[in-house]
């Protein structure tokens, strides 16, 4: 095996994964964890490992997610298998999905009406998302737009973020008239979306999930596709429940992202 590979690994999941065969990384790492895929006689498995307090934070956010959802939803999104922690750094163990990212997929595909079909797939699924009954301890009548506004206040004061107080302080007092808030993704890029066999299939990277606000999903699912409307139309035929309009992106993904 490669120099590089973390044994801490084999010491924290070894009853679970068996003997590691070989090990690889995917094309594009993530911002706030390393991803490391194991091929091991127990199966296929990714370990994520973060090592920044915030980030640990939310690696420890997404097990708890994952837990949620792998007993009390049919979402299709990875298993968990284990979550630890030491002094330096963090572990989340999960299963290796089949696929590859939509973002990819996107690209490899040879004509436009793939390109649609992929993208109508991906509006169906997140429709299924919105549509899910949320785990009974999520639902609250708090208001998960004003919770985020904390949130991102406390990450500026904190963290390196790509916001700025002026625009903070524009989200606060250009809040979107309130919307019935259901299961939200929370990441909901092309980046964090499996396809497999043609097929738009599975959620990953679950942190920033909670029972939110579901144009914030919608508005980073577009992003990538808004300037071409037959994609967003695409996007838009398979999700069906209601579009968003320029202001509802703009707050969303040019404002309230750049604070996570």
């Amino acid at each position: 095996m490669n120099k590089s590979f973390n044994p801490v690994i084999l010491e924290q999941f070894g009853a679970i994964i068996g003997k590691v065969h070989s090990f690889s990384f995917p094309k594009r790492q993530g911002a706030t964890s390393e991803v490391i895929f194991l091929h091991t006689d127990n199966g296929q498995f990714v370990c994520k490992v973060a090592q920044t307090s915030l980030y640990r934070e939310w690696l420890l956010e997404e097990a708890r997610i994952m837990k949620h959802w792998n007993e009390e939803t049919n979402l299709p999104i990875p298993t968990f298998y284990q979550f630890v922690e030491n002094n330096d750094e963090s572990y989340l163990l999960m299963s290796l999905e089949n696929g590859i990212p939509l973002r990819e997929a996107l690209l490899k595909v040879e004509s436009d009406k793939e390109r649609y079909d992929l993208l109508e797939c991906f509006g169906a699924l997140l429709k299924q998302l919105h549509e899910t009954k949320p785990p009974t301890s999520w639902v609250t009548k708090e208001s998960w737009l004003d919770e985020q506004l904390e949130k991102a206040t406390y990450n500026l004061q904190n963290y390196d973020v790509d916001g700025d107080q002026p625009l903070l302080d524009n989200l606060k007092r250009h809040k979107p008239v309130p919307f019935e808030q259901t299961l939200i993704h929370g990441d909901c890029t092309i980046d964090n979306i499996l396809v497999s066999n043609g097929r738009v299939r599975t959620f990953i990277d679950l942190a920033g999930s909670a029972f939110g606000d579901p144009r914030y999903d919608i508005a980073l699912a577009i992003r990538s596709i808004r300037n071409n409307e037959k994609m967003l139309n695409a996007f838009y035929k398979g999700y069906g429940l209601r579009t968003i309009t320029k202001e509802e992106f703009d707050y969303f993904d040019g404002g309230l992202y750049e604070f996570f």
